[in-house]
């Protein structure tokens, strides 16, 4: 049975004053049942919901329940799965009042809807004015004609979610996919339905500007060629004639063009660098990924002005670089190049921004400022589930490029060909102008529609062609295949390696062998579009969403269940609730290698560990086989969407894992690594220029602290632009039998000025992978010391920058694995909070700078930075 849902919004609008518009908006939500009235009498003022709630908006139904307070926090024990999910699987209304008072004579008034899931029945002042359907399909309507006089205005939205059956056949495309559940998020009550972006009322003239673009061509990298397009729509009765002037900033830019737009029409009009050469730009300012050049970004501005003044104006910003591929060189693995640079892709598939969508606007910053800190320089929008703006404009900001799928699981399914091709020209318009896009994928680990030919696989080429020319990659799957828009099999099946494995490996296995997981090349490393693992949280944030009775080490018989509470937050051996990710494997790890846990904070301790290395060794493995076969990996995943112990590098609630700083370590754009597997020591260089006069060290540690000298090597070197240069073979001629049963190799890279370029730090057992002997080490306890050196303003001019200096003033042993947080004066975490660097290790007598950047605004009940070594 089909069932529906019905939103209401409450709008005020405190004045409307010619093109100076203030809003004041509050939001009611509640459902169609409770108020069994027609859509003209709901969207008439003066009507009175009942059982109306404060609604979030953009956002979805049920999250404005939950905050709200009428559901139980979903995010803690199995609450979600005790939603009555039928509450949410019927009609509400949004509903809105406003006064149009103040509107000037001549100006158009416009409501204007950015995005709703899954359907919207608008209707304003007692008329129906449109259907919206769809994930990111808009609504924009000039409702100047229908205004109210000397009476409020009212805008009411039937919202109808996705068919109630939540089973993957039945959640047809366009949609969130992952809101019916997924093996790491669980089923959202109404399917995410609701107004899910924002609503606005805008004032104009008679034209009213849409969807401005600014294509970018790059013949060289001293030259950018610009073309400028806009559409504007006269929703006149008179034609109306004036100019349409365009601003671009840098470079101070200035174009004016008489335009007349026909009464009831719209008009696209394109600029170009034929009729207007200054559109021809010298040495433009280049948008580069992190790790390899800065971010420049610029804006455009484009107004129409009549002879009765502005009409309307919009700005956005966009970057110039240009994209392409190869996957002949290697022959097979597709190779992306930004402007003419190869570029090793290293990032994370990002699922979901949250499983109820409640991340909004800034909530995106540290979130995206989190990858770059890791060093990573691309994000896999997965299934397209996030449709929000500002996850693309941090992505710009911080040089995180995204590969962006439409929404296809395999090959569907989808609710018609004619609205999914709308959807998919919707997004391409609505996000084409950021220079962060590199690739656009069809679908998920398959063809969509099942072949490259066809109504589906044509919709999304057509809709990119026609909307974004050949300014970035198109991929039809993300696991193999084509890399251009003419779906010719460049590579055959090697262009893309696959997806998978997504549990965790011994480490020697990433350099070795990539015969793991599913649909994918048996002997490439080549591009990999999913690779994971297990990533359990520290114990303070597992006591955030675990019941007390939970407050145990798991063992590899509690994630045996399809039931639990281990299950329920996915960490279980049941494929529907994270069983890809194998936690008793990965316990199984975690009690050979470190000894069965004591305890939850024991286990948790141990965890982090294995993180660090595991995470490590994924990306160390494909910077070992850089351009020698591997091109790119992206983990499986790099964002937590819902409390859980897999897949994530941050966890929820911001708090930074042990995979969080191997994933740092390893990719950095200039970085020196061991290979376990073989003991080459290597240097990876990411940027686009030789690094001459290099020198590379290599040092051995027994666990009491003190440097085994027998084993130092030292080695000068050049690295090769965009290579990985062996500079040794760590142990080489050395008798290993005499180590201890655990010891410590530290790498390091300094420059030709004897500066550190790069440090990395492994800790081995002679037998491989047993470190239980790190248990046997003495307590650091007092002896590790922490002094507050300065403060001081970062970047952004807002955050603060807490300097610290952590020593080890131990006379008996080493320091392992201190983990760093930041805690307030009742020892509560302060998050989020950038750390530069946790889960270390100090030798006797070592220092070490520790840089902790913190909003104030987080500061208020103070600060102290709380170490806690392995060996504490």
């Amino acid at each position: 049975m089909k069932r529906y849902i019905l939103l209401v919004i409450l709008l005020k609008v405190s004045a409307i004053v010619n093109a100076q518009t203030t809003f004041q908006l509050k939001w009611k939500v509640f459902p169609q049942s409770t108020n069994r009235v027609t859509a003209k009498v709901i969207s008439t003022f003066g009507f009175s919901p009942q059982r109306a709630v404060d609604a979030v908006v953009p956002g979805t139904v049920f999250y404005s329940y939950v905050k709200a307070g009428k559901e139980a926090n979903p995010d803690y024990a199995d609450n979600i799965y005790k939603v009555d999910k039928a509450k949410y699987n019927q009609p509400y209304w949004y509903r809105a009042e406003f006064s149009s008072k103040g509107l000037a004579n001549g100006k158009r008034l416009w409501l204007n809807f950015n995005g709703v899931h899954k359907r919207a029945e608008v209707y304003f002042n007692g008329h129906h004015i449109g259907t919206i359907q769809g994930i990111v399909q808009r609504g924009r309507y000039d409702v100047t004609d229908l205004l109210n006089s000397g009476k409020p205005n009212t805008v009411a939205v039937l919202i109808i979610p996705p068919h109630a059956d939540y089973g993957l056949a039945n959640r047809q495309a366009p949609t969130y996919l992952s809101s019916g559940s997924w093996d790491w998020m669980p089923a959202v009550p109404g399917l995410n339905s609701g107004i899910t972006d924002s609503v606005t009322v805008s004032v104009t003239g008679p034209v009213n500007i849409q969807d401005t673009w600014v294509q970018t061509k790059l013949p060289n990298k001293n030259l950018a060629e610009l073309t400028v397009s806009a559409d504007l729509k006269n929703s006149t009765q008179q034609a109306v004639s004036g100019k349409l002037k365009v601003t671009i900033q840098p470079g101070n830019i200035n174009i004016d063009k008489q335009v007349t737009v026909a009464a009831n029409s719209s008009q696209t009009i394109t600029l170009d660098k034929n009729a207007y050469p200054q559109l021809n730009i010298s040495n433009p300012k280049l948008w580069w990924p992190n790790g390899y050049g800065d971010q420049s970004l610029y804006t455009c501005k484009v107004a129409f002005e009549s002879d009765k003044g502005l009409s309307h104006e919009l700005d956005h910003n966009f970057g110039i670089r240009k994209v392409t591929s190869d996957t002949t060189t290697l022959k097979g693995p597709m190779r992306v190049y930004v402007n003419d640079v190869p570029v090793l892709l290293k990032g994370g598939n990002w699922g979901m921004s949250d499983y109820m969508l409640k991340v909004r606007g800034k909530d995106y910053e540290p979130r995206i400022r989190f990858h770059k800190e890791m060093n990573f320089n691309i994000i896999r929008n997965w299934t397209g589930e996030v449709t929000d703006e500002a996850f693309y404009q941090y992505c710009d900001k911080y040089g995180i490029m995204v590969w962006d799928d439409f929404w296809l699981n395999n090959f569907g399914p989808i609710d018609s060909i004619e609205n999914f091709r709308v959807n998919a020209v919707e997004k391409v318009k609505k996000f084409r102008h950021h220079p962060s896009i590199v690739i656009w994928c069809g679908a998920n680990e398959g063809l969509p529609g099942g072949d490259t030919t066809g109504a589906l696989s044509m919709a999304i080429k057509n809709a990119i062609i026609e909307n974004d020319g050949d300014n970035r990659l198109y991929v039809p799957r993300s696991n193999a295949g084509a890399t251009n828009l003419n779906f010719s099999i460049h590579g055959g099946s090697r262009a893309l390696s696959g997806s998978g494995l997504w549990s965790n490996a011994d480490p020697k296995t990433y350099f070795t062998d990539p015969h793991n997981g599913y649909l994918f090349s048996k002997d490439s490393w080549g591009m990999r579009s999913e690779l994971g693992t297990a990533t359990f949280v520290n114990v303070e944030s597992f006591k955030r969403f675990m019941p007390r009775e939970y407050w145990v080490a798991p063992t590899e018989q509690s994630v045996d269940s399809k039931t639990n509470m281990w299950a329920k937050h996915y960490f279980s051996t049941n494929g529907e609730l994270g069983g890809g990710a194998e936690p008793a494997k990965y316990i199984r790890y975690i009690n050979k290698s470190y000894g069965i846990a004591t305890s939850l904070e024991d286990f948790c301790k141990k965890a982090q560990m294995q993180n660090l290395e595991t995470m490590k060794a994924m990306f160390e493995g494909w910077n070992d086989h850089m351009w020698n076969d591997a091109t790119g990996m992206l983990i499986w995943m790099s964002q937590s969407a819902y409390p859980s112990m897999i897949w994530q590098t941050y966890d929820y609630y911001y708090d930074l894992t042990g995979a969080y700083f191997g994933a740092k370590t390893a990719c950095e754009p200039v970085h020196i690594q061991w290979n376990p597997a073989n003991n080459a020591v290597k240097v990876i260089n990411n940027k686009a220029y030789d690094i001459d006069d290099l020198t590379a060290t290599a040092e051995v540690y027994a666990p009491n602290g003190k440097s085994i000298p027998e084993y130092t090597i030292n080695k000068q070197l050049t690295a090769k632009a965009s290579s990985a240069t062996e500079a040794f073979i760590a142990f080489a001629g050395r008798d290993t039998s005499a180590l201890p049963d655990v010891y410590f190799l530290r790498l390091k890279l300094y420059n030709d000025k004897k500066q550190l370029v790069s440090e990395n730090f492994y800790w081995l057992g002679k037998k491989y992978l047993d470190y239980t002997a790190l248990n046997e080490m003495p307590s650091v306890g007092s002896f590790l010391k922490v002094s507050k050196v300065k403060v001081k303003t970062a970047a952004n001019g807002i955050n603060k920058v807490l300097i610290y200096t952590v020593t080890n003033n131990s006379a008996a042993t080493a320091a392992f694995g201190i983990r760093a947080q930041l805690l307030n004066n009742a020892g509560e975490q302060i998050l989020p909070a950038l750390l530069s660097d946790s889960y270390f290790t100090l030798m006797q007598g070592e220092t070490k700078r520790l840089e902790v950047e913190v909003n104030p605004a987080l500061l208020t009940k103070g600060y102290v930075l709380k170490t806690q070594a392995y060996n504490n």
